[in-house]
Parts: C-alpha cells; structure tokens; sequence
C-alpha cells in the first residue's frame, strides 16, 4: 500500500492535468466547426447583394422576391471525426485523473485506519490483514494498472485526431507530425512486444501483457492444431517429439508474463548468479557487509541453488574477486582499530571465501605475507594454527608457503602461551618436551625454527625455483636471535645446513635462491664463527644487504670446524 500511497497521487494526476489542458484548449479550437458560424451566414447575404449590384441587366422589379436562403448547416466529416477523438480523449483523461484521486483518497484512509498510534502492534496487524484480503479479492492492483493504459489510450485517440486535423489544414504540417508520431509509434510497439522476445526487457507497456497472453494462446492453439493433423500421419511420433518442448513453454506462457518470469529466474543460467556476485561485491562498501558477503561464499557454491558452481566460478572474473578480497584485508589487517580476533576472523574467511572460488588466492595472500604487506598476521599464533591445519593435503607451493609464515609466527610471537606451544610442536615435528628444552636455552627454539624452514626452501630450490625465491623472503624475520646462546647441537646443526646451502649455491652460480637464503643468515654464521679459521673475510655481519660482494657464491665459505658438525666428512670437498 505504501507504493499506492506515494506513486498514485503524485504521478497519475501531474501527468493527466498537463496532458488534459492540451487536449482542452485544441478542443476549444476545433469544437467551433460543428455549429453554423453567423459570420458564414452574413457573407453569404453579403455576395448576393453584391451580386445583385454587379449585374446591371438585373433590376430590382425583376429581381425574386423571396430572400434567398443559405444552405442548410452540416459540419464536415473530418471536424467530426477529430472532435470525437479529442473529446473521448478529454474524457478518459478526465476520469484517469479522478480515479488517481479516488485511490489515492482510499490509499489514505489504509494508513490513517492502521498507523493510528493508539493501536497496539498486534492490533494493527491485524487490520493491515482484514484489508489485505479486500486488496486481494476486490482486484486493487488490476485498477491501479488500469489507470496508465487509460492514460495511454487517451495519449493515441489525441493524436489521431490531430493527424486528421492537419491532414485537412496543411500537408506540409501534417507529413512533419506523421513523421514524429510514426517513430513514436514504432518505439512504443519496440517496448511492447519486447517482453515477449526477452524475458529480462526491463521496458514494458500496459499492452504488454495482453500482447504476451494474445500470442501465448494462438501459439498453443496452432501447434495443438498440426499436432491434431499429424495424429492421422505417419509422422505423429516425430511431431510429438518436436512440439513436446514448444508445448511446454506454450502452457507456461499462458500462465501470464509475471509467473514466466518468475519461473525462468528461478533457474538462472551461471552467469546470471555471477552477475549477482559482481554486483553485490561493487555495491557493498561496509566492511562489515563484505565481511558476512564473504563468510557466505563457501554455503552459496555449495547450496542446492547453484546448479553448475564450476561454470559460475568460470563466469566470475578472478581478478576483480582476488582484488576485492585483497584490498578488504588490508583494511582490516592494517587497522588499529580491530581486535587479533577479528583480524583473524576475517582473514579465515578471505581463505575460505577464495578455497571455494580460486584456490590459488590463497597462494597470492600468502605471497603478500612472505613479502612484508601484512607483516602484521605474524604476531597472531591463532592464525598460524589455522594456517597449519589448511596446509594438509594441499600442493607442494601453498605447502612451503604455509611453513613459511608459520615459521615467522613462531619466531615474531613473544607471549609463548599453549597455543604457541601447540604450533611450534607441530611446525618442527617435535615433542612438547623438546620445544620446552629449546626454549629453556636461550634462542634455541628460533634456531631450530630457522633450520627447520631454510632446509624446506633449499628442498624446494631442487624442482621448484620460484616458490624457494619467494620463500626465502621470510628468513629475515626468523633470524632475528643471538644464535651464541643456543644448544652445542642445534649450532652443529646449523653448520651441517650451511655448508649444503653453500655446496648448492656453488653449483648454481650467483645470484641464485642459495645465495640469497646465504645472504639472510649470514649474521648468524658471522656471529658462531668470531675469532675462528672459518670466519669470512670478504664480509661481516655489518656489510649492508645491498651489497654486490654477496651476490656471489664464492663470498660464502664452508664450516670447516670440526666441532662444529656432526660429520666430520662433511666438509670433504669444500675446497
């Protein structure tokens, strides 16, 4: 009713005022050809005398006696037809208007009879449905239809009075006007049937749906006709095969424009819910909003609604998905304003919001970690459990990636609560008795941690050189320790990882994934070795890290202590 309320009174009569006062004042002009005009009648008395007087072989005593009389009055045919279009045409405009005033009257008295303040809650429901049945039953939104079809016929009875009244004063005038009401006339006739050729036309007339219920049943009855004929052929099985579909849509089309509409939405076509997807992602700008958008990814490709989730997803465009993903994290990952919790929230659901669209988001979120965007996801030990749980099963790169940021979780977290416990067990594989050990001495535990993750990069570097590049990019964080308070064995450890990554970065050549995990950690190694026949001397742990010298595999030398590696034959071939 509140439609009614607002669009009856303040649109119908505005638009049949304006056009009845045109069609009036014409009508003031053309009314005057259906009654004699005495001005006719006088220059008709006036040519006789004339006539008269001209004449000289006529004399008044031979002239008639009796008066001649004018003939007798009878308006043109045309000046009829025009009057009786103009004033229909005044007439339906007239009452269009009155009974816009008429349902705007009743309209109002709807919501004065159920907003009265006094009226309880339960009390006004209860009235809205008492009146909701005599909308239903007495047709109200059939006559609210009506009134702009009126208003369009009485638009069509002008103007085919007009043409015929121009067409009888001037053909210059009346050719300019056929032209313009032509063009009117085919776009209105565009608009009307176009429902009927695409159902999503969002242009409609009031004769749209006659239009739709006149072609829906003449379709039906032709093809129930040649399916009737072809019963006595022998071709009825194919014939029954080929209307079967046709029939089908014919009987839906009779059910009228609004039901087919409806049920044609109801299964929409994949692209149609990605056009959905699209348009909520570019219409919401509250994070919150995006923030519950998001959590209902996952149900909505895997809900009975989605017929075909492979081809939606195929329809949605992956970087303006990964974009909006993207850019919400980093509103929420950067505030200050927001909670670990809820940063770990909605970084949870950005995951799983991208695993059930394109999993390979993930790998770019965990890219953007490993190269310091979100440096911030590092103080989260919730985070990095998530993260650990995610990584089962996945592939090779998002795996690596994983134990990356769980490595500089492990190393960035200083509140060592249970939580913390629980994921540096699990990222190292070890008991919770020796991750207690590790941290009794010292940095021990950010030593094994860093060994942990740089044997995983440099295991990674033997198929896959990208994903090593990209992870070593977490080293500087993790090596943040004084490597000279650790365990003898974690130090030996160290060594033993070191002189490989040398021996790999020898056979590499400069610049390569060895170098730059050597150029990381190389303060650790400078620090283990002051003062000993292994101690570098083309660098320091103060050489800056832009520095050209270590660029080169031949700055780094072996461990070759003895004490300082678990194999003394290791150091074998160093040389």
């Amino acid at each position: 009713m509140s439609f009614f309320v607002v669009l009856i009174p303040r649109l119908i009569p505005i638009q049949t005022g304006f056009f009845s006062v045109a069609v009036a004042v014409l009508v003031s002009v053309s009314v005057q050809d259906l009654r004699p005009n005495p001005q006719n009648t006088s220059a008709f008395h006036l040519e006789r005398i004339h006539q008269l007087l001209a004449n000289p072989n006529i004399s008044l005593a031979t002239s008639p006696s009796a008066v001649v009389q004018p003939p007798a009055f009878s308006p043109p045919k045309y000046a009829i037809w025009v009057n009786s279009l103009w004033f229909l045409s005044l007439a339906i405009s007239l009452i269009c208007a009155f009974l816009a005033t008429l349902l705007q009257q009743c309209a109002r008295r709807y919501a004065r009879t159920t907003q009265l303040p006094s009226y309880s809650p339960h009390k006004r429901a209860r009235i809205r449905t008492f009146f909701f049945g005599g909308v239903k039953h007495l047709h109200l939104p059939f006559a609210v239809e009506t009134l702009p079809t009126l208003l369009h016929i009485s638009l069509f009875l002008f103007f085919s009075g007009l043409l015929i009244y121009l067409f009888n004063i001037d053909l210059t005038v009346f050719m300019a006007l056929v032209c313009c009401v032509g063009l009117f006339t085919v776009v209105y006739s565009c608009i009307t049937f176009m429902p009927l050729f695409r159902h999503d036309s969002p242009y409609y007339t009031p004769l749209s749906s006659s239009v739709w219920l006149f072609y829906a049943v003449i379709s039906y009855a032709i093809h129930q006709f040649i399916e009737t004929i072809a019963f006595f052929t022998p071709f009825v099985n194919a014939t029954r095969k080929y209307f079967g579909d046709i029939e089908a849509r014919d009987r839906r089309l009779i059910r009228g424009m609004d039901k087919t509409i409806e049920e044609i939405a109801s299964r929409p076509p994949p692209e149609t819910d990605s056009r959905i997807l699209k348009w909520t992602i570019d219409a919401l700008d509250d994070d919150n909003e995006l923030e519950q958008f998001f959590e209902g990814i996952p149900g909505f490709f895997s809900s009975k609604l989605v017929e075909d989730p492979h081809r939606v997803i195929d329809e949605l465009r992956h970087w303006m998905f990964a974009d909006a993903l993207s850019r919400f994290l980093d509103r929420s990952l950067t505030s200050n304003l927001l909670s670990e919790s809820v940063k770990t929230r909605r970084f949870v659901i950005c995951l799983n919001a991208a695993d059930a669209t394109f999993p390979d988001i993930v790998r770019g979120f965990l890219h953007d970690i490993l190269s310091g965007r979100w440096h911030g996801t590092l103080q989260s030990v919730e985070m990095g459990q998530h993260l650990r749980t995610r990584a089962i099963n996945r592939d090779r790169e998002t795996g690596l990636y994983t134990q990356c940021v769980v490595a500089g979780i492990i190393a960035s977290v200083r509140e060592r609560d249970g939580g913390w416990y629980a994921l540096a067990t699990d990222q190292l594989r070890v008991s919770r008795g020796v991750v207690q050990e590790y941290v009794a001495h010292g940095d021990s535990v950010l030593l094994a941690n860093l060994i942990h993750v740089a044997r995983k990069i440099l295991r990674t570097f033997e198929g896959d050189h990208y994903s090593a590049y990209i992870s070593s990019r977490i080293l500087p964080s993790v090596s943040h320790f004084d490597i000279r308070h650790t365990l003898p064995g974690l130090q030996r450890d160290f060594c033993a990882l070191w002189n490989e990554i040398v021996r790999e970065a020898r056979n590499a050549g400069s610049d390569s994934t060895p170098t730059y995990i050597l150029r990381y950690i190389r303060h650790l190694y400078v620090a283990l070795h002051q003062g000993t026949d292994a101690s570098p001397t083309m660098f320091s742990a103060s050489t800056a890290d832009h520095d050209d010298i270590l660029s080169h595999d031949s700055s780094y030398p072996f461990c070759n202590i003895a004490s300082h590696y678990t194999n003394p034959q290791a150091p074998a071939d160093t040389i």
